[in-house]
Formats: structure tokens, C-alpha cells, sequence
């Protein structure tokens, strides 16, 4: 690389730097917006949000408000209907119970009395001139012409009148209770109407066909209705919707059959007027609900909104309901939400009749009910958000904006010509200026700090020139002190060896020159030489050799440990295992030696542990760590306690610790305890050897790493850290 390179280098990493640093505001400023328009649109969202799930939570709320109303107006309905079936069951039964015991119930004489009580009378309506109190009691009867005597039939129809006048009175609902006879003879009606009012209400001009119109009853033919014929199983029935003939309007009649000896006679029944059912569902006000009665022919019964005021007909299903069908409501469960797409509605049936309360709830009359509701909070959201909308504005123009145009100012001026300041706010022109003045002054003191930088180039050529010499010679110092260094490790380790055979070397030499005088005195010895001297040499002998045999082991032991300096691998080989396993059976080698000595063992080991390297290294790197404690980390007379723990480390690696409480190792021979030969036993059976045969079989072969942690008096810890796995490629 030449000169021109070495400077071009520099300024070209200078310009990618400073073209980093401009975008820097370009993106400063483009962010800013995201989070200026980003945070307005999340007000819109938040507010439309809660708009929407506040909308949600109206809806929910009125549609159970007038679900509920539905129910309690269902209730209400109940009952009325409850009080009618009663009323027409009661009439029924006392009429029946005096049909079958005529000699005790039979009220010939009250029928005599009320008979001579008005005088002067039509026949087709006896009960014209009673008095008014005895009306009120007994009602009206009217007589078709021709019919006979029916004083039997009146005295019987008397027994049911304390029933139908005490309803009346009780239930201001009921219109009209009645009696109907089967052969259309006469009919019994309370309360009772001047016969006048009768035959103006149906348009006629004698009671016979008074009575033919009151029979029909609009079209529904009550008697017709409960006969033998159409109503063989004897219940209560309801008639459609009709014109009352007696002039109240729409109404409804609830009939049941009469018989006598089995033998259909007449019906009983009560009128309730179609208002009545309406002022029912008008009781409860709805929210925005609308409630119905409906019958099985698609007729309508009753009407929350007043569809059957005035009506002079029947009023139709579809007239009155939009989202169901015509006997659509008696084919679902009741109070169960059916969803069209209208809006919802539920049926309700009524018990004893063939009645359903209908409830239908607009979509459109939700929306609308909604939108009124939340009105004021979407008012309130919607001028809070402007407000905030300009005061984001405000801060954009008067401080935001400024801030970034000076930020880019900033990052603009170093490539700059022309210093020109941008249009700004005035409160911000003193700072744009304040940076310009630094600018022009920055500019002056580089062109000074590169004229120096010139000068000092110069300089620097010139001294390079004497390092370069003074390193030459520094270089060659370097190799002189390393071949020096390495012939003093090298005297130091033959030193050490020298020294560690020297002692069992001269034993052996010593024994063996012992050994050899005795055989030579042996031999000497006269022929009659006694048993016990012979013994003597022998036992001289034995002990030489022994000592020799010692010390010759010793040497032997040395050489070994030397030659374990270097790391031998394919002495070891790779293998699975499981390393609790491995410990547990290394411990039961070193319990005796341990016990010999004093020391208590302590074991913390995992379950289980796999690992995949050399379990013989391994073995042999505990095993010299546990001679070393014993060998040199207690004094005499102290608790001995030496503790192992085993647990898996992160990164696929296992962590070995072996803890002493012995009298620990001072600090300035820590860093040298891995040293070959270093020792603090040297000439007492140690070699200085074992810790340096470990760090080279953790390091080298096993591929962990081994640390030491010691105080004086405070004991020691070896952490010997492993992976798992040993890599292949060591």
C-alpha cells in the first residue's frame, strides 16, 4: 500500500460516516411524521373504536332491557289468561254440578222471583224491568221465539252467576261472560245490555236475528267451535279476532262445552277485548322493542303500538310484524334470539292458549337508537380529538419542526459552501446562528489541525526511519532472551528431574553396595558358620531388597510422571457415558485412601449425565486432583472434609468442582501451581508434577478449562469446566 492510499483510506471512511450521519436526520424527520400522523389516526381509531364497542354495548344492553320487558309483560299476560281459564272453568263446572243434582240445585224460586221482579217484560227479554241492583247480579237473558218454558234452564244458569259477577268485579279486563245454548234457544249474558242497545248494536229489528249474529260471533261460531263434533276432547278454545256484536270493538272469546249426561247442552264463555291485551303490552315501554300477539292462523291478538285501535276487522300478521313470518313464531324455541336481516326478534308462547308474544327489534331502529345514544361521547371524542389535533400543530410549527430543521442544519453544515441560514420562528434564529459561528470556527481550527497534521507527517517520516532501526535491534534482543529463557526452563526441568532421581537413584546404589559386602562376608564365613548368622545375612539380605525394590519403583514412578507431560491421545479413547456413574465408581477406589486419612467425603451429583469424551482422562484427572488434597491441603489434627460437586453447565458444558477445607494456597503461588516440578514439598515424595499432568489433560485433550480459587485458612476449590462432547477435530 502506498502513500496516496495510506491518506485516501481515512477520508473515505470519513465520507461514508458523514453520509450516515445525514440520512440520520432525513430519518429523524421522517419518523417524526409517522408518529405525528400515526399518533392523530390512533386517536381516530380509539375513538371510532370506542364508538363501535360502545354502540356494541347499547345494543346488548336494550336488547336485554327489552327482553326482559317481553318477559314480565309474558308474565302479566299469563295471568290474565290464568284468570280467564279459571272464570270459564268455574261457570262450567257449577253449571255440570247442578245438571247432576237437580233435586238440590235447582233455583226455581229465585228463577220465579226475578220472573215476577219484572213485570211487564218482553218474553225475548224477561229481565228488561229488574231493577238495577238485581241486574247488576244476574246480568240479561235473551229468548229466542218459541223456545217454551226455560225456567228450568234459567234456575240452573243461576248457580254460576255468584261466580261470573265476583270476576267482574275483581277483573275489569272481562267484557262480557255468557251462556250459550246448544239448540240456540236463548242465550245468558252479563253484563246484560237493554235489548234496544242489542238489537241497534247488530242491526236488527227482532231478537231472532239479534240472536243469529250474537250466535255467529263474527264468524267464529263459538258453540260450532266447543260441539261434540269439533271438539271431541273437551277443552277450552279460543275464537279468532271478531266485531263484538254488542258494540266494544275487536275481542277475543274463551269458550268451554257444557254437558249433561254426557250430552253436549251449551258453552260457557268470557269475552276480553283486543284493547285489553294491548294494554298490557303497553305497561312495560320498550326501549325500542316492538311486542305482538300472535295466533296460529297469522292473526294478530294484541299489539304494543296500537294496530288494533279502532280496527273494525281482523289485522293480519304481516300488517303489524316485518322481520318473521306468519306462524313462524310457534315453530321456535321460546326466548331464544333469532337473527334476520332486519334485525332480531323472540317468541314467547302463551300457556293455555294458542297465543305466541312476539318481540321484533329493528336494525334500523337500533342504529338509530345507538347513534342517538353515543351522540354526545362521539361530539365529545371528536372535539377532543381536533383539539388535540391542533395543539399537535401548534407544537409542530412553534418548537417540533425548528428542532429538526436545526438537527438537519446541523448535519448539513460540514459540506456546506455557503452558510445560509433557513426561514425559522425568530425565538430559533439565535440558535441556528449560534451553530453557524461554531461551524465557521470548526472549519478554522481544521485547516490549522491539517497544517499541523503536515507538519507532524514530516516528522514522523523522519523518526520512522530511527524505529525502524531501534526495532531491528529490539528483534533480535527478543530472540537472544527467548533462547535464553528457554535454556533456563530447560535447566530448571533437567534440575527437577535430577534432583527427584537422585534420591531413589543413591539408595539403590547405596542397597545394592550393602547387598554386595554381605554375599562377600557370606562367603567368606567359615564352614561352620551357625544357623542363626545364616539368617541373619538372609534377613540383611531380604531388607536390601526390599528398600531396593522401593526405590527402584520410585525412579520408575518419576519417569512415568514425566513422561505424562505430553499429552498422549491415543492412549485414551473416546466413549459414551454416563458421568455420575463414572464418579460414583472412581469414588469407591478413593473411600480407603480417604479414610486412611481422616477425610470425609461429600458427593453432589445429578441423577444423570451423558457425555460423550474420554472417561479414562477423566478418571485420572479427579483422581490426581483428590492425591493433591490429600497430599498437601490439610494439617494434622484438623476436621478433614472434601466435597465433590457434579452439575450440568449452560452451553452443553459440565462443571466438576472439588472443595476442600484445608489450610488453603497462598496467593503468590497460585499462579504457578500448574507449573511443571513446582512443588511445596520438594524432596518429600512429591514431584511437582500432578497439577501440570491435569491443566495438560483438561486443556489439551478433554478441550475444557481448569480454575483455581484459594484463601490461606480458608481451604480451596478446583472448578473443571468440560463440554459434553468433545469436538473431533482436537
Amino acid at each position: 500500500m502506498d502513500r496516496d492510499d495510506v491518506q485516501q483510506k481515512p477520508a473515505v471512511e470519513a465520507g461514508k460516516k458523514h453520509t450516515e450521519s445525514s440520512l440520520a436526520s432525513t430519518s429523524l424527520i421522517r419518523r417524526y411524521y409517522w408518529i405525528l400522523y400515526g399518533g392523530l389516526v390512533l386517536i381516530m381509531i380509539i375513538t371510532f373504536g370506542n364508538a363501535f364497542y360502545l354502540g356494541k354495548q347499547t345494543e346488548k344492553r336494550v336488547i336485554n332491557e327489552d327482553r326482559q320487558n317481553a318477559q314480565q309483560t309474558l308474565i302479566t299476560l299469563d295471568n290474565a289468561v290464568s284468570v280467564s281459564l279459571n272464570h270459564v272453568s268455574k261457570m262450567r263446572q257449577a253449571l255440570e254440578a247442578h245438571r247432576s243434582y237437580p233435586e238440590k240445585a235447582y233455583n226455581y224460586a229465585l228463577a220465579k222471583y226475578l220472573f215476577l221482579q219484572s213485570p211487564d217484560s218482553p218474553k225475548f227479554a224477561p229481565w228488561t224491568n229488574l231493577p238495577e241492583s238485581l241486574k247488576n247480579q244476574v246480568g240479561q237473558i235473551y229468548v229466542r221465539s218459541g223456545s217454551g218454558d226455560i225456567s228450568t234452564d234459567v234456575s240452573v244458569l243461576l248457580s254460576m252467576m255468584p261466580e261470573i259477577v265476583t270476576t267482574h268485579r275483581l277483573h275489569k279486563d272481562f267484557q262480557w261472560s255468557y251462556y250459550y245454548d246448544a239448540n240456540k234457544r236463548y242465550s245468558l249474558l252479563y253484563a246484560g245490555l237493554p235489548y234496544q242497545v242489542l238489537l241497534d248494536a247488530t242491526g236488527t229489528t227482532d231478537m231472532d236475528a239479534a240472536l243469529d249474529i250474537v250466535y255467529e260471533a263474527g264468524g267464529t261460531f263459538p258453540v260450532q267451535l266447543v260441539s261434540e263434533k269439533s271438539n271431541p276432547s273437551k277443552q277450552h278454545q279460543w275464537t279468532s279476532p271478531y266485531l263484538d256484536a254488542g258494540g266494544k270493538g275487536m275481542m277475543v272469546s274463551l269458550l268451554e262445552p257444557v254437558y249433561s249426561d254426557a250430552k253436549f247442552i251449551g258453552a260457557v264463555g268470557a269475552d276480553i277485548t283486543l284493547k285489553a291485551l294491548d294494554s298490557i303490552l303497553t305497561q312495560k315501554e320498550l326501549a325500542i322493542g316492538h311486542l305482538a300477539i300472535v295466533d296460529k292462523n297469522g292473526l294478530v291478538i294484541g299489539d304494543s303500538r296500537g294496530a288494533l285501535k279502532d280496527a273494525k276487522e281482523s289485522i293480519k300478521h304481516e300488517q303489524v310484524l316485518s322481520l318473521t313470518a306468519s306462524g313462524e313464531a310457534h315453530m321456535v324455541n321460546s326466548d331464544e334470539i333469532q337473527s334476520v336481516r332486519g334485525g332480531y326478534w323472540y317468541a314467547y308462547p302463551l300457556a293455555g292458549t294458542p297465543w305466541s308474544l312476539v318481540l321484533e327489534i329493528s336494525r334500523t331502529e337500533m342504529n338509530s337508537y345507538i347513534i342517538q345514544s353515543i351522540l354526545p361521547y362521539l361530539i365529545t371524542g371528536f372535539a377532543f380529538a381536533a383539539i388535540l389535533f391542533f395543539v399537535v400543530l401548534h407544537q409542530h410549527w412553534r418548537f417540533s419542526r425548528p428542532a429538526l430543521m436545526l438537527a438537519q442544519f446541523v448535519e448539513e453544515l460540514p459540506r456546506a459552501s455557503n452558510i445560509e441560514i433557513p426561514k425559522v420562528p425568530l425565538k430559533w434564529r439565535y440558535w441556528f446562528n449560534c451553530v453557524a459561528k461554531t461551524e465557521l470556527e470548526r472549519q478554522e481550527h481544521l485547516r490549522t489541525i491539517n497544517q499541523h497534521s503536515k507538519d507532524l507527517e514530516k516528522l514522523v517520516q523522519k523518526r520512522t526511519v530511527e524505529l525502524q532501526s531501534t526495532l531491528t535491534t529490539l528483534r533480535q534482543t527478543q530472540e537472544e532472551l527467548v533462547h535464553s529463557e528457554k535454556l533456563a526452563g530447560l535447566g530448571s526441568l533437567v534440575s527437577g528431574i535430577s534432583h527427584e532421581l537422585n534420591t531413589p537413584v543413591g539408595n539403590a546404589i547405596t542397597i545394592s553396595s550393602s547387598i554386595k559386602d554381605i554375599v562377600s562376608e557370606y562367603r567368606q564365613a567359615d564352614e561352620n558358620i551357625e544357623q542363626q548368622q545364616i539368617e541373619e545375612y538372609f534377613n540383611q539380605i531380604q531388607q536390601g531388597a526390599d528398600l531396593l525394590d522401593k526405590s527402584l519403583h520410585r525412579a520408575v514412578e518419576l519417569i512415568n510422571n514425566f513422561k505424562q507431560i505430553s499429552v498422549e491421545q491415543s492412549n485414551y479413547r473416546v466413549a459414551d457415558f454416563d458421568l455420575p456413574s463414572l464418579l460414583t465408581e472412581l469414588e469407591l477406589n478413593v473411600v480407603p485412601q480417604l479414610t486412611e486419612h481422616g477425610i470425609e467425603l461429600t458427593e453432589n451429583y445429578p441423577s444423570e449425565l451423558s457425555m460423550e469424551s474420554f472417561p479414562d482422562a477423566i478418571k485420572d484427572v479427579i483422581v490426581r486432583l483428590i492425591n493433591n488434597v490429600v497430599r498437601h491441603a490439610y494439617v494434622e489434627g484438623s476436621e478433614k472434609t472434601l466435597t465433590i460437586n457434579c452439575h450440568e453447565d449452560e452451553n452443553d458444558k459440565v462443571c466438576i468442582e472439588v472443595i476442600d477445607n484445608g489450610k488453603g494456597i497462598a496467593a503468590e503461588k497460585l499462579p504457578k501451581i500448574f507449573d511443571p516440578f513446582f512443588t511445596t514439598q520438594l524432596g518429600q515424595g512429591s514431584s511437582g508434577l500432578g497439577l501440570h499432568i491435569v491443566y495438560n489433560l483438561i486443556t489439551e485433550l478433554l478441550q475444557g478449562e481448569i480454575t483455581v480459587t484459594s484463601e490461606e485458612g480458608e481451604g480451596s476449590t478446583f472448578r473443571v469446566v468440560l463440554p459434553l462432547k468433545v469436538s473431533a477435530s482436537k
